[in-house]
């Protein structure tokens, strides 16, 4: 991508005659570069360096905290492929400030990458993608069946659940990192050996099946995510309906009990036995006062798991559309590709997708720690006790 012709000619196999021409006119030279450079290598480029940092610290977080918790181990697990498909971003985009220094060097990097690290990235996504899914139809167990899946739903099983995802989606998309080969050649424009990547005689064989098996999953596998997140979600919302009501029903009942206490007996008989019924009747309240303080501690940290649902939907919704959009399009019209009639609108409306992805790496710290208190406390008291501890060096000198 750092020049537009060469490496798009690059990623068809053939490195020598211009290509621009063959493909329909998406704004200008001029101005196409002027895009990649904001839109890849400043925007894309700053969001995964945030990216970058705040998955660290999710993970310093949850490590701290000692995942006891299984909503720890598959949130870590997420924040790892984040990080893995933040740093895959990062390293792609450092040939634009290679090529300050050394454009053959940058356009090498750019190639090498370009087979690589821009696979990492789209996978990344889709395995995070399924392990959100997850997390929902965890959390809507949790709360429709509490007392059922409580002894299931253990970190241990959870990172088993983890890992299976993890190899299982990722390991669906491996073969396609066997279709490209790396090779040396001399360029006469950079007048120095640079690497370019090249179909190989897998990729020619079977081009055909092989991108409809791509393309099919690149929408199945995070259109499937989004319902299973929006059907857990709708589910959530009810149950937590459904146990407002029953709490204002047991209310309405407390008022009609305490209202006849005023009646007096009018024999010794039934002295006793109103004592007694009040006896019952205390007891019977300790009882529900005490379902009535657990099913509200419930309730605040069920609907705090509501809202992190609904942020997560809100993400994946905005993060997931327009990857499921842009698979769609490339399977319905074949010139919208690389290479092809259509090359640099693909090229542009690419660089869209990665900003999106890109934030949905990056943006999962903010989430925790605006609506997670154990989050919030963990995390501060980690940098409060560095500050401490150096404050008290400086003091000691």
């Amino acid at each position: 991508m750092l020049l537009t012709t060469e490496i798009s000619t690059a990623a068809g196999g053939l490195t020598t005659r211009p290509v621009t021409p063959l493909y329909a006119e998406f704004l200008n030279a001029r101005n196409r570069k002027l895009a990649e450079i904001l839109l890849d290598y400043v925007v894309a480029f700053s969001i995964a360096v945030v990216g970058v940092v705040t998955n660290i610290l999710v993970i310093a977080v949850y490590a701290k905290q000692g995942f006891r918790e299984s909503v720890a181990v598959s949130m870590t697990t997420i924040s790892v492929w984040d990080l893995i498909k933040c740093l895959a971003g990062v390293l792609e985009r450092f040939s634009g400030i290679l090529s300050a220094w050394d454009p053959a060097a940058a356009y090498t990097w750019t190639n090498i990458g370009t087979a690589v690290f821009k696979y990492i990235i789209c996978y990344s996504s889709y395995v995070t993608s399924v392990m959100a899914a997850y997390v929902a139809v965890e959390r809507c167990l949790c709360v429709s069946v509490p007392l059922k899946v409580k002894w299931l739903l253990t970190p241990r099983i959870t990172l088993t659940a983890c890992l299976v995802i993890s190899v299982g989606v990722f390991g669906c998309f491996a073969v396609m990192f066997g279709i490209y080969d790396i090779e040396w050649e001399w360029s006469t424009t950079f007048n120095a050996t640079v690497a370019v990547y090249r179909k190989n005689s897998f990729y020619i064989q079977h081009e055909d099946p092989l991108f409809k098996y791509y393309n099919l999953s690149g929408i199945l596998w995070p259109l499937v995510s989004f319902v299973v997140i929006v059907i857990a979600t709708a589910i959530i919302t009810y149950k937590l309906k459904q146990g407002s009501k029953f709490r204002g029903s047991q209310g309405s009942s407390f008022g009609g009990t305490s209202f006849n206490k005023g009646k007096r007996p009018t024999s010794q008989k039934e002295d006793r036995c109103v004592q007694q019924n009040k006896q019952l009747q205390h007891q019977q309240q300790k009882q529900q006062q005490k379902q009535e303080e657990q099913q509200q501690n419930l309730s605040k940290r069920d609907r705090q798991v509501v809202k992190m649902l609904l942020v997560i939907v809100i993400i994946y919704v905005v993060s997931l559309s327009p990857r499921i959009s842009l698979y769609i399009a490339k399977y319905f019209v074949d010139d919208f590709y690389f290479l092809r009639r259509l090359h640099h609108s693909f090229l542009f409306v690419c660089y869209w997708l990665w900003i999106f992805d890109f934030f949905n790496g990056a943006v999962n710290f903010f989430v925790f720690y605006k609506m997670s208190s154990s989050f919030r406390s963990t995390f501060q008291s980690m940098f409060s006790r560095s500050q401490n501890a150096s404050s008290q060096i400086s003091t000691s000198k």
